[in-house]
């Protein structure tokens, strides 16, 4: 048991860690999987039973759909329905610290005190605080909790009721997110510590992890669990996904930073078991109370190794072991002559840190004018420009989306839209794993797959780091859209011809893994794109001014070929650019040329006063006074009473003097 300590003290360390976990929780929302979570939910409470197959794609429609998240996917959907976006932030917040209060109540039953458990599940919280986001796995943790307050009652019998209690947890865990197996790990594991040094503790936590083992196979999958879960080690082999991936230090530093900091206060906190034991068939020995509580902590410590989705569950399950050490260093520190005010200073500054790191950023906020708490939808996790395009155009019927955005789409498109893939691995064939996993594609292979899959349009997110937006050839794909990260591509079909003439951008892509994705600018025009010669140049203009910086090396030869056939732009676009290529001709002093495109511009439009005085500062330095002084007289009639007509009467009658 812990050492007797003030309840002031409890409450304020307590408290303090809450407010810290609440702070890393309460962020706005920004998880892409939760769309299509949202949208499973609301079909499960609109129809009274799990979708089965994968409805929500034109790829892949009759394919199994194997769903071990349906509790928490109608709960997410209720929340949404009462308060949006913000009460299942809300709701995920309120899961995350039942689970930090169960495994801090765990943490204080194994025998450490308020500030080394404090300290634990605060650094715990930092090594999970990516994790802790709108989706099933934070019903993961509050399922490991519930673990991990079973583990440190087994040397107490268990009533039948209580069994019953935790094997109803773990159903309702099982039916809510596939990580249930993590419990069995962690019992297992207990169990094999356990069985040299005390065979009654050992026999329950193998009978706990049997409760669990038999809670995943409670729900409407089945015996599919195993098949979903053996998914899960297959698939990342055909189609690479980030949170499959293995542990590294450069990405994951904070994971590896908790397992030295674990191991070494472990190592050098040891302790011989008690003698003391009321259980039968207890032996003691320099490692019974140690090697029960590290098997199950170093067993899912190398899971988190192999596939870091599970790093955050290692950094829970670790902190009673962490705590516990720690509270055995600080008793050492006390036997040694440690002054005991230090500890509660130490007390004192944890809790008030804690308050501080989430409250002060808020404050700031708020000062500044902002919400001081933003936990509605990021709108950077949409595309939303790119989905008002292509649903505004018709592109969405067989349009081609990433991952991400495939699970917004469906929330917010089906059953009018189908995707062309969403986030839900399981629920599309291994064919389709392959072609997504499948790197080192090119043009042709793309094409060729997108045609067996019907596509005709696509719609890419994340475009500076999506290799994929390099494979549509600009020949067969036009891309009519281009901002805010998202790339929209059609077809090159008849019907739609007159989108891809009022919107086509002159541009492809290259990918390389140093640099991502880069734009080229495609200068010779499409054999079948519908958009006339003089117009594909004047865009080519356009796009190569942008991406040079505003430098002219590349735009002034395509606005020169824009220019090369009167009357091949309208009226007006031809004007505009040739005034504009008249001004800079006329910055650069290339008067005569100045002149000749401002003629033309106001051949055109001749009530263009910026033309008409770019062309009387033109006829000027030319020398060309008569005309100038006519040009002049023109644009302060036409700007009277403004600045620029007041200079343009004064230069026309010092001109008309001379």
């Amino acid at each position: 048991m812990p050492p007797d300590e003030p309840a002031r003290l409890r409450v304020s360390l307590f408290a303090g860690l809450a407010v810290f976990v609440a702070g890393l929780c309460l962020q706005p929302m920004s998880e892409s999987d939760l769309f299509f979570r949202l949208k499973v939910g609301q079909e499960i409470l609109a129809h009274g039973r799990l979708m089965g197959r994968n409805l929500f794609s034109f790829t892949a429609p009759l394919h199994p759909d194997l769903d071990l998240a349906w509790g928490f996917e109608a709960a997410a959907a209720l929340l949404f329905r009462a308060g949006g976006f913000p009460a299942v932030v809300v709701g995920k917040t309120a899961i995350v610290l039942a689970a930090f209060a169960l495994t801090f109540r765990a943490c204080r039953r194994a025998g450490a005190g308020v500030l080394a458990t404090t300290l634990s599940l605060a650094g715990a919280a930092l090594v999970m605080r990516e994790r802790f986001v709108e989706r099933p796995h934070v019903v993961s943790f509050l399922g490991e909790a519930v673990v991990l307050t079973a583990l440190g009652a087994l040397a107490r019998p268990w009533s039948a009721a209580k069994v019953a209690g935790f094997g109803a947890a773990m159903v309702v865990w099982a039916n809510s997110h596939a990580g249930t197996f993590t419990g069995a790990v962690v019992l297992f594991a207990a169990a094999l510590g356990a069985a040299p040094f005390n065979r009654v503790v050992a026999r329950r936590a193998l009978g706990l992890g049997a409760v669990v083992v038999a809670a995943m196979f409670a729900t409407p999958a089945g015996p599919g669990i195993v098949r979903y879960l053996a998914l899960h080690v297959t698939l990342p082999a055909l189609h690479p996904v980030d949170e499959f991936r293995s542990a590294t230090w450069r990405s994951d530093g904070r994971y590896f930073v908790w397992i030295a900091v674990v191991a070494t206060v472990v190592l050098g906190a040891t302790k011989p078991a008690s003698n003391d034991s009321t259980n039968q068939g207890a032996r003691t020995g320099p490692f019974a109370d140690l090697l029960p509580a590290v098997l199950p902590v170093l067993a899912v410590t190398v899971l988190g190794l192999a596939s870091v989705r599970f790093s955050a569950d290692a950094a829970l399950v670790g902190a009673p072991l962490l705590a516990t050490r720690l509270q055995l260093l600080f008793a050492a520190g006390r036997r040694r002559g440690f002054a005991p005010g230090l500890a509660g200073v130490a007390a004192i500054g944890t809790a008030a840190a804690l308050v501080v790191a989430p409250v002060a950023p808020r404050v700031a906020a708020a000062r500044a004018g902002h919400a001081p708490v933003a936990i509605g939808l990021d709108p950077a996790v949409v595309p939303s420009e790119a989905i008002r395009f292509v649903t505004t155009h018709g592109l969405r019927e067989r349009m081609y989306n990433d991952f991400e955005t495939g699970s917004y789409l469906a929330f917010e498109g089906y059953p009018r839209y189908r995707v062309f893939v969403d986030p839900r691995l399981p629920a599309y064939p291994e064919d389709m794993h392959r072609l997504l996993g499948d790197f080192e594609m090119d043009r042709d292979r793309w094409d060729a797959a997108m045609a067996r899959y019907g596509v005709t349009s696509a719609l890419l997110s994340y475009a500076g780091l999506n290799r994929r937006v390099a494979w549509w050839d600009p020949e067969r794909w036009a891309l009519v859209f281009r901002a805010f990260d998202a790339r929209v591509f059609v077809r090159r079909l008849p019907v739609w011809r007159e989108l891809i003439a009022a919107y086509e951008i002159p541009a492809t892509f290259s990918f390389t893994v140093e640099d991502g994705a880069g734009t080229e600018v495609v200068t010779a025009k499409p054999a079948a794109s519908p958009v006339s010669d003089c117009e594909w140049q004047r865009r080519v203009g356009d796009l190569s001014f942008e991406l040079d910086g505003g430098k002219l090396t590349r735009a002034l030869p395509a606005y020169d070929r824009a220019l090369a056939a009167p009357g091949c732009l309208p009226t007006h676009d031809e004007a505009a650019l040739a005034a504009w290529v008249g001004a800079t001709a006329l910055e650069a002093g290339r008067l005569a040329r100045a002149l000749e495109l401002l003629d033309r511009a106001l051949a055109l439009e001749p009530e263009d006063i910026a033309s008409r005085a770019n062309r009387a500062t033109a006829y000027e330095a030319s020398g060309r006074k008569r005309e100038a002084a006519r040009d002049w007289e023109l644009v302060a009639v036409a700007a009277a009473g403004t600045p620029l007509g007041n200079a343009a009467r004064a230069r026309s009658g010092r001109l008309g003097g001379e």
